[in-house]
Order: C-alpha cells, then sequence, then structure tokens
C-alpha cells in the first residue's frame, strides 16, 4: 500500500499509533522527532549505539545518506529506491513524503492521516480514532534529480581522494542526495566549532547531526562510545561543487592546532 502525506513527524506519529509499541529501540544519533514524537505518545525509548556507518539494530532507523542496509520495522530514508528490509518505508524529498507499507499496517496509518475520520455515503461521516490530517495527493521527485545528485557525488569523491583531514560515507546510488556528509580527522575535533563558524562566514550551509539523544534533557542516559565519535567527527555539507575549495582552505587553515584529550 502506497500513502503520501506533508510532513514526515505527524507520519511517524501515525506509525507509532498504528504498531501500537508501548517501547522502541531507536539509534543514539537519530533525528530528535523519533525520540520527541515517542515521548509524547507515552513510549518508552532504549538508545541503542551506531556503526561509522549509522547502521544500528534499532526498530527505527533513518538511511538518509545511504551509507548502510538498514534491517527495522520502519526505515526513514531519502526519495529513491528502498534501501535494505522494512515492514515500513518512509521516503522524503521536501515537503513530497511517501510511505510504502503492508495493507494492514497501511489502513491504520491512512486512517490517522485522514485525522481519525472514516468517511461514509456523500457527506456522511464518523470519528472513530484519534488522528491529524496529514494527507496529500500523489507527488514523485524527478529521477534526474536522483542522477544529478549522484553526479556531484562522484565529483566530490574525485576531488576528496586521499584528503589528509576526513573521511567520507559510500553515499550510493539509488536515492537523492542533498547533502554531503564527511567524518573529520580526530585532529580536526577540537576546532571543529571554529571550522564550522567560517564554513558558515564563506556562505557554506554545513550542519552538524545528530547530537547523542543521550545528551539531550530529555533523554540522558548512558554514553554510547561510537555514536559519540560520530559527534565530534561528523560535518553535512550542502551538495555542491562549489564547497571544494573553501573547504580544503579552511581545514588546512585549522590542521595544525591539533587535538588531545
Amino acid at each position: 500500500m502506497r500513502l503520501y502525506a506533508k510532513n514526515s513527524s505527524v507520519v511517524y506519529l501515525a506509525l507509532l499509533h498504528a504498531f501500537g509499541w508501548e517501547s522502541v529501540t531507536l539509534p543514539a544519533v537519530a533525528p530528535t522527532f523519533f525520540a520527541a514524537v515517542a515521548k509524547m505518545r507515552g513510549v518508552d525509548i532504549e538508545l541503542v549505539d551506531v556503526g561509522l556507518d549509522y547502521s544500528s539494530d534499532a526498530m527505527v532507523t533513518h538511511n538518509f545518506f545511504e551509507s548502510f542496509k538498514p534491517k527495522s520495522q520502519i526505515v526513514f530514508q531519502n526519495w529513491g529506491e528502498p534501501v535494505g528490509e522494512a515492514r515500513v518505508w518512509v521516503m522524503k524529498y521536501k515537503d513530497c513524503v511517501m510511505v510504502e507499507c503492508d495493507e494492514q499496517i497501511g489502513q491504520k496509518l491512512e486512517l490517522f492521516l485522514n485525522g481519525g475520520v472514516k468517511k461514509g455515503r456523500l457527506w456522511n461521516y464518523d470519528l472513530v480514532d484519534v488522528g491529524i490530517k496529514n494527507l496529500r495527493p500523489p507527488c514523485k521527485v524527478p529521477q534526474e534529480l536522483i542522477e544529478k545528485s549522484n553526479e556531484i557525488v562522484a565529483y566530490l569523491n574525485e576531488r576528496f581522494a586521499g584528503n589528509p583531514y576526513f573521511d567520507m560515507l559510500p553515499l550510493g546510488t539509488k536515492t537523492i542526495k542533498s547533502e554531503y556528509p564527511i567524518l573529520l580527522k580526530p585532529s580536526l575535533y577540537c576546532p571543529k566549532e571554529d571550522i564550522y563558524q567560517e564554513l558558515q562566514q564563506k556562505g557554506i550551509d554545513v550542519k552538524v547531526r545528530f547530537k547523542p539523544l543521550y545528551r539531550t534533557t530529555l533523554l540522558a542516559g548512558e554514553y554510547l562510545p561510537t555514536s559519540e565519535e560520530l559527534y565530534k567527527a561528523v560535518l553535512v555539507l550542502p551538495l555542491s561543487k562549489s564547497i571544494v575549495e573553501p573547504l580544503m582552505e579552511v581545514l588546512e587553515k585549522y590542521r595544525y592546532r591539533g587535538c588531545s584529550f
């Protein structure tokens, strides 16, 4: 069954309702809405550590960088072909969210995303369950956008190959990419804030995601070593050929500061 919605957070809320889970396992570096929405429903959360490729054994995973093939109940990913094994795939590009799932979950999901309203004959209807209206008409992302993003990824991979400042994640070719994640070498962990600020000043909309959820007030808990390493290492760059020169210039500037723990 295939459904279309406007917002992935609302879709996640609908899925938690459809599955009726009382507890869920999440990667410690999952997007914050994975935790906030689950807590809002009173769902208990167990955080699990991740691999440096963002892989985990969680029930709900995010595969935005297509760097691993998850096996989960629910997989969130960028728009494209399903990557991995799941009962439900949530594919997102901007305000276009497509959900692929089996009929059993799909009917519950559709009811929630229709505001809990069951339509009858003509104008008749009944409110039979809780829900939030979020359905939208079918949407489609042009295949050429995926091909264009693959072309830029290949260009950046070639330009950055063998550099002394960072490692790259294998992004794959099945989904659309709008960002390019890198893992800084440990010697650049300490000046990471300065690197971030200087890149922003140069007009590069760099991001840092994700802060491990156990570092938040809502889910304060056990330190997980690989998630912590990712937090120190990852920078997410916009997917653009224009980032090459300014990025290398900034990293070269801070390369000599060093870092020790």
